[in-house]
């Protein structure tokens, strides 16, 4: 519909946070291999929704930002996440909210290895 798919708004919306970042700190942050994000970066990069330069400091890397349409594709995306998300909540409670939230981060972490001190 809108042309971007969940890795790719994943990866803009970091881009957006962190500025300059090369291709495998950006994988280690969406927890994923360099190989895949290599070819999202790509495909953003080929409709004008990044750019990438020469990292100063690593001339084998390169640094990722986002190009003005691509800052205006995803503030969209967010927008249009954000009703989404309103929609899928209507007329659940925001204490049956967190509780779902906290349960869902503990399966999360159950499943990737991750230990955090308990919430409760």
């Amino acid at each position: 519909m809108h042309e971007i798919t969940l890795p790719q708004w994943r990866a803009m919306a970091h881009v957006a946070d962190k500025a300059d970042i090369s291709q495998s700190a950006l994988a280690s942050a969406l927890d994923t291999d360099p190989m895949t994000i290599s070819g999202v970066l790509d495909r953003l990069e080929k409709n004008g929704l990044i750019s990438r330069k020469p990292d100063p400091a690593d001339s084998r890397a390169k640094l990722t930002q986002l190009t003005p349409k691509g800052a205006e594709r995803l503030e969209l995306a967010r927008r249009l996440g954000a009703e989404m998300y309103e929609a899928a909540l209507a007329g659940i409670s925001k204490d049956d909210v967190a509780v779902a939230e906290k349960v869902l981060r503990q399966m999360q972490q159950n499943l990737t290895g991750q230990t955090t001190a308990s919430e409760d």
